[in-house]
């Protein structure tokens, strides 16, 4: 029989005890990795939309204790302090259905736009592709155009699974003629053009980043969050008499759709809901939100809301408006302000003065306006600017 001594003995312990932290080692990495597994979910086509789904939403333009975090997971967002009072409802038939059909023969899907406008999308078994649109043109000189994307710009993805990363590009040429153009733009111009083309090119940046649990009001999801980044350049080239296409972008002045714009969003998905559960506009220097849109889950829960945060803003509804829009003040101290409405030129071409004590609304008449993109601010008694924003302004 052998005999093991005291330095054998000692020898069989240390063995057994490294086995058994080895052992251990690999149980709770089996477990992490199997907890991580399952807290993270594959985005199916099952949240693409199809012909005659209607999706909800609603958009808070003061978005008030949203915390997005950082990337990975799982996380828990809570996202309950969202309030929006309108809800908006958009509607996808048969592309067929639609007046610009001929335009975009391959499309499958049409939402119908205010001012009777029509986007078209293309989808596919994995991917729902934006072809364009007929309506109102990039920079709001208030023409209608056929603006097709080249290639398509793709606005969903499946499967779609965390760390998964895209780039793609996509390019538009629009031209039209100098008679379509607003006349107080010709005259901004030291010669008169025979006809204008837009140059847009857009890079759009994707990763999906994050995954966890989001809750908005009334409900919670199971989410992948994808960061989406879009770097649109856009220039005007004008045909002048006896000179080929020429870059006059610069030359426009105080135009905020030329030039180079950046813009950041979180989208975050689930296979539970065709709407994205919430889509987050961030300030894309700073990551701060600055605009949510949600999905409403209780149309009842949706109009209770108001908008109670306490920064001064102001609001245009409907926007895109036919002419007739109320403003809502809210959270104004006590006193005289102005309501001021801006061309693409930075021209004023509208301007009242009201008496607000914190929250009012006002209807007003723009009918005098010519359908394009305007901007409107908001002016305190000092002239100090509060607030600007975006209105559209179409005819039937």
């Amino acid at each position: 029989m052998a005999i093991v001594g005291v330095g054998g003995i000692a020898y069989i312990y240390f063995l057994n005890f490294m086995l058994m932290k080895s052992f251990f080692r690999i149980l709770f990495f089996f477990v992490l990795t199997t907890a991580w597994a399952q807290a993270q979910i594959t985005i199916t086509s099952a949240y693409f939309p199809a012909a005659n789904d209607t999706l909800k939403t609603a958009t808070d333009n003061m978005p008030d204790g949203i915390d997005i975090g950082n990337p990975g997971g799982p996380q828990t967002w809570n996202f309950t302090s969202l309030q929006a009072p309108f809800i908006t409802n958009t509607t996808f038939l048969d592309a067929s259905t639609g007046g610009a059909f001929s335009s975009f023969l391959n499309a499958e899907l049409m939402v119908e736009l205010p001012g009777s406008n029509e986007a078209y999308y293309n989808l596919t078994a994995n991917k729902l592709e934006y072809m364009g649109y007929y309506g109102n043109d990039p920079i709001g000189l208030g023409i209608n155009l056929v603006v097709r994307y080249s290639p398509p710009l793709i606005e969903r993805r499946a499967p779609l699974n965390y760390q998964n990363a895209y780039e793609t590009t996509s390019n538009l040429l629009l031209p039209f003629s100098a008679d379509d153009i607003p006349g107080g733009f010709l005259d901004s111009l030291p010669i008169t053009p025979d006809s204008f083309r837009l140059r847009i090119n857009i890079v759009r940046t994707e990763e999906v980043d994050a995954f966890g649990t989001l809750q908005i009001p009334g409900a919670f999801y199971d989410v992948l969050r994808m960061k989406r980044i879009d770097v649109n350049q856009t220039r005007l080239d004008a045909k002048l008499p006896f000179i080929n296409w020429t870059d006059i972008t610069d030359l426009v002045p105080s135009n905020p759709f030329l030039g180079e714009i950046t813009t950041k969003s979180y989208f975050y998905f689930s296979n539970m809901a065709k709407e994205p559960i919430a889509v987050v506009s961030v300030d894309p220097t700073t990551d701060d939100p600055t605009r949510v849109e949600f999905k409403v889950v209780d149309e009842t829960i949706n109009s209770s809301l108001s908008l109670s945060n306490q920064q001064a803003s102001l609001y245009a509804f409907p926007n895109p408006s036919y002419g007739e829009v109320r403003f809502d003040f809210q959270n104004l101290a006590t006193g005289n302000y102005e309501i001021k409405i801006y061309n693409i030129l930075g021209m004023e071409v509208w301007q009242k003065e009201f008496w607000v004590s914190g929250s009012k609304s006002i209807k007003v008449n723009l009918d005098q306006l010519r359908k394009g993109t305007y901007l409107y601010s908001l002016v305190n008694s000092r002239g100090k600017t509060l607030a600007t924003k975006r209105l559209m302004i179409v005819r039937p």
